[in-house]
């Protein structure tokens, strides 16, 4: 009897350290910041899983010129997907009094719309249209190619790099990056390659 009893338990013993090393495809604790643009995948995962807004932080630069037009844009974008936040999610993020003019951000500052503001809701931006995608389909996502983008230089911005996601060879997203004064790689503008009706996921 003795001896049954030990058995399972020496097994969800393996099991927990399985996950506990590697086991989980998405990340448990917030990752370093990004050395390279395919190192910014394990921060979307993390915040689009765990939810760990300040993460989002990390991965996004904080210029005028990328975080009032970069925000006003996913957030359209998100909203012509269909996807929302919620009140707690508003809440975690630092934009309860940005709620009733998300959908409607300007592109440039105004009176008020401050640049602060314009940072908060551009982090908000990149979680909101993360949430498109399902927890399964996030750990399935891997790296499908990092290519130049020379069109941003229209734009002021120079070095941007397009990192193309997906999973079972369909491209799902792509994510403009690049490098920050500190060294680490963020985030310039999401898009998504496939119409969320038509991803299969589970």
């Amino acid at each position: 009897m003795r001896r049954s009893l030990l058995m399972p338990l020496a097994s969800l013993i393996l099991v927990s350290a399985f996950l506990g090393c590697g086991g989980d495809a998405i990340p448990t604790s917030a990752p370093e910041p990004a050395k390279d643009p395919a190192a910014i995948l394990s921060h979307l995962q993390y915040l689009a899983v765990r939810k760990d807004y300040k993460t989002a932080a990390v991965i996004a630069p904080i210029t005028p010129n990328v975080v009032y037009p970069g925000a006003m844009n996913l957030h359209n974008n998100a909203k012509q997907m269909g996807l929302t936040l919620t009140p707690e999610e508003l809440k975690g993020l630092g934009i309860e009094h940005l709620a009733a003019k998300i959908d409607a951000l300007p592109g440039g500052p105004t009176d008020d719309y401050p640049v602060k503001d314009a940072r908060l809701a551009y982090n908000a931006g990149i979680y909101r249209t993360l949430k498109g995608l399902t927890p399964k389909t996030w750990a399935k996502m891997t790296h499908m190619g990092i290519t130049d983008n020379l069109a941003a230089a229209q734009f002021g911005l120079t070095g941007v790099k397009d990192m193309a996601l997906g999973f079972d060879g369909t491209k799902v997203l792509t994510v403009s990056c690049v490098k920050m004064p500190s060294g680490a790689w963020g985030i310039t503008y999401i898009r998504y390659e496939i119409g969320l009706k038509g991803l299969k996921q589970d």
